[in-house]
């Protein structure tokens, strides 16, 4: 928990005081945990995604306030009540979404007044704005919307520029723990609008917060399952060391996430030096990059910088390799992948698999090789074969498939492997392209 401090009884509304002026309130705003409730039936039925947990957590991200919990309810007062009173006790700030119109299932303030005893009172200034904004657009309003002017005792009011809905700014404590909660309205552009003009300058004025923000770096792996890395590197996924090391995996290419709350840039490249070089110690040759891009990009950039002429030739059930390679641009178009080939299925002279294993690779090498001299190239590589989609996907078991990879050399020997590769049928085909293409970067990382 962080290391946060309020003194609730400077809540006095229209006091000008801040609620959390005074001394020692924030020790550390690296401490500061926070929580984010997106309040709604739309979202708990999956009709609606919720997109503003998202924008939220990066906003506190970029103040070094780490988000330890997101969490959705429905339209349910019970409900709403036990998760704003669990969120004011396990984090420090809690920011909701949702709930603030003038419906009778639009419960936020309502759950808030009801789960710390702060009895709803109308303040003035709220319904002025909102009858102003009704008579603004030539309609009365109706009777109803007054209760969005009704605020739990002890609240700020979050003005609403553009809405009918302000926002809610309350102090809460038990005692041992106090939260600071902001409740919003779903609508993403007044949410943003409200956060922006109101919250975010409230974090840096009164929380003293910016002056250190979350940073991340991504390492790239490919070759080796998920539970191997972490064999490999126990200590960097610990979850309370600095800086922080996650893991995740999308498309059959395994993300390392280093991420540290710091000053600026400089301090985290710094912070995380010694991290990364033992990553990279022990992982070698598995890395083949950083940052957003994937396998194809980092084959594609080292094609260029070999100023090499590449072919591909692909069997079966879609082309994977060569539209991948085809989305980079090189320095020079002579360069990179220049000639691509895709057959549905591999020539009917071509040997089985089974005894005639050996005949059956010497035909693949011979095609790869005819490429490679016909369109004057300095590499080819074939992929053989992409297993048909409905094979895969009415399979009882694990998809898998048995794939060839040739790789034909200008001045070299033809090198060839052949894997048996499974995966669940929406990741198979990725992680069989990207078997070709890192077969290709293991022959260039020996040109470095």
């Amino acid at each position: 928990m962080g290391l946060l401090t309020l003194d609730t009884k400077a809540q006095i509304p229209g006091e000008s005081q801040s609620p959390w002026a005074g001394d020692g309130l924030i020790q550390g705003v690296m401490a500061l945990r926070a929580e984010i409730i997106s309040i709604g039936d739309e979202l708990t039925s999956g009709n609606r995604l919720d997109t503003n947990s998202q924008w939220l957590s990066q906003q506190l991200g970029a103040f070094g306030i780490q988000t330890a919990f997101h969490t959705t309810v429905g339209d349910c007062h019970s409900d709403n009540i036990a998760v704003f009173r669990n969120a004011a006790a396990r984090a420090d700030i809690v920011i909701s979404t949702g709930g603030l119109g003038p419906t009778a299932d639009d419960l936020t303030r309502e759950a808030i007044a009801d789960a710390f005893q702060r009895p709803l009172a109308l303040r003035q200034e709220a319904l002025d704005h909102i009858e102003k904004l009704f008579a603004t657009r030539n309609r009365p309003m109706p009777e109803r919307n007054r209760v969005q002017a009704m605020f739990p005792e002890g609240a700020r009011i979050i003005p609403n520029p553009h809405g009918t809905a302000p926002g809610i700014d309350i102090v809460v404590s038990d005692g041992n723990h106090s939260s600071r909660i902001f409740a919003l309205p779903g609508v993403p552009a007044e949410m943003k609008q409200m956060f922006q003009e109101t919250i975010d300058p409230l974090l840096v004025r009164e929380l003293g917060a910016g002056k250190t923000r979350w940073y991340y770096r991504e390492l790239k792996l490919f070759g080796i399952g998920e539970s191997d890395v972490e064999k490999m590197i126990p200590d960097l996924i610990a979850r309370d060391r600095d800086p922080v090391v996650g893991i995740t995996v999308s498309k059959a290419t395994i993300t390392l996430r280093i991420a540290a709350c710091c000053e600026s840039e400089e301090v985290f490249r710094e912070r995380i030096a010694p991290t990364e070089s033992i990553i990279r110690e022990k992982l070698g040759a598995l890395v083949f990059g950083s940052g957003s891009g994937d396998l194809d990009e980092a084959v594609a950039k080292m094609l260029d910088d070999h100023r090499l002429k590449l072919g591909v030739i692909e069997y079966g059930a879609g082309v994977w390799i060569a539209p991948a390679l085809s989305k980079h641009q090189t320095t020079d178009p002579e360069f990179g992948l220049v000639a691509a080939r895709w057959y549905p299925q591999l020539p009917p002279e071509l040997p089985p698999h089974g005894e005639t294993g050996l005949e059956r690779e010497a035909s693949l090498q011979s095609i790869a090789e005819e490429m490679l001299h016909s369109e004057q190239l300095d590499l080819c590589l074939l992929a053989a074969t992409y297993p048909p989609l409905a094979d895969v996907i009415t399979s009882t078991t694990l998809p898998s498939s048995d794939f060839t990879m040739v790789l034909a050399r200008r001045d070299r020997k033809t090198l060839t492997t052949q894997i048996t590769l499974g995966a669940h049928p929406d990741v198979l085909y990725h992680r069989l392209a990207k078997t070709g293409l890192n077969f290709l970067r293991t022959e260039l990382l020996k040109r470095d």
